[in-house]
């Protein structure tokens, strides 16, 4: 009887643990054991009733996924299309490129400046540093916002069971794309220092500085750059319902993340915080003690944290 409960644990190790599976893991324990008992009472051994009953099940491999499809759950009507996440991805992928150039192109600003400084050229190292600063914070703030816009189609809407296979087939074809920019990124910033001391050995070290800078620039293009695209698989692989910004949760992300505690979640968030704002400006008005009042955030915080340890079950 044990090899039989072992035989129906090990078919469900990859399914989650709901009510849906353990309910069909029952139906099917008891269907064998049953199967079981009545072979023992046919006559046949222990042994060969058990193997009897396992063959008559078929392979695991034709009941994991009969068992797949009946304990798939039900999709709603706005699931996400594989084309759809697809146009994401290629999105997430130009907007961590800009996101990535601006934020290099800071540290090319700063090489620049020191430089053209180095050479006697302080006004013209100062102009190019704020055009190169200027260009390349305009980057980054156009990029960022395009990254919140990218998936504000998608938010709240359902991952199927067949779109997260396709989103993990993707991150493990990217993976090895993702660790060559992230050790190439990590080896340029630790080797940035080495033109400095390559520039000393012929008295001239001011001038590895600039090359140590470019060194950085091109190195944290690379980690952002794919550390960015890697990540941005796991929203369609970690979550049931897509989650296009952390601290806004959707409704169907709220209920499915929180369970029955959603609507307590939901009403802490609008209603905390107002109050403690309203608390702390009636208090320092009222006390003139601006000095130290700031504290109630303090403290607010950790009472917040309480609150949702005690009220709210994940």
């Amino acid at each position: 009887m044990d090899t039989i409960k072992n035989y129906v644990e090990t078919l469900f190790l990859e399914f989650p643990n709901t009510k849906e599976v353990q309910r069909a893991k029952q139906e099917i324990l008891t269907i064998m054991e049953d199967h079981y008992l009545a072979l023992l009472d046919e006559g046949k051994s222990e042994h060969e009733s058990i193997g009897q009953v396992i063959s008559e099940f078929g392979s695991v491999d034709e009941l994991r996924e009969e068992l797949e499809f009946a304990t798939r759950e039900k999709e709603p009507d706005n699931a996400i299309e594989e084309e759809e996440m697809i146009q994401y991805l290629m999105g997430r992928k130009r907007d961590a490129k800009g996101l990535s150039l601006g934020i290099s192109g800071c540290l090319l600003a700063v090489g620049t400046l020191i430089g053209l400084s180095t050479r006697g050229a302080e006004m013209m190292g100062f102009l190019l540093f704020f055009i190169i600063i200027a260009i390349s914070v305009g980057i980054i703030i156009y990029n960022g916002m395009q990254f919140s816009k990218n998936g504000l189609a998608l938010n709240d809407r359902y991952v199927s069971v067949d779109l997260n296979k396709e989103a993990q087939k993707l991150k493990q074809g990217y993976q090895k794309s993702f660790q060559v920019s992230l050790v190439f990124g990590i080896c340029l910033c630790v080797l940035s220092v080495s033109p400095i001391f390559f520039f000393q050995m012929f008295t001239y070290a001011e001038y590895g500085i600039p090359v140590m800078f470019f060194f950085l620039a091109i190195g944290v293009f690379l980690i952002i750059y794919g550390s960015i695209i890697f990540s941005s698989f796991d929203k369609f692989i970690k979550e049931k319902y897509f989650i296009a910004d952390e601290d806004t949760l959707g409704p169907n992300a709220m209920q499915e993340k929180y369970g029955d505690s959603a609507r307590t979640k939901h009403l802490l968030e609008r209603v905390y915080w107002p109050i403690i704002v309203m608390i702390y400006f009636s208090w320092s008005f009222l006390t003139h003690s601006w000095g130290y009042s700031w504290m109630i955030f303090v403290m607010a915080g950790i009472f917040y944290s309480v609150l949702e340890a005690i009220f709210v079950k994940k």
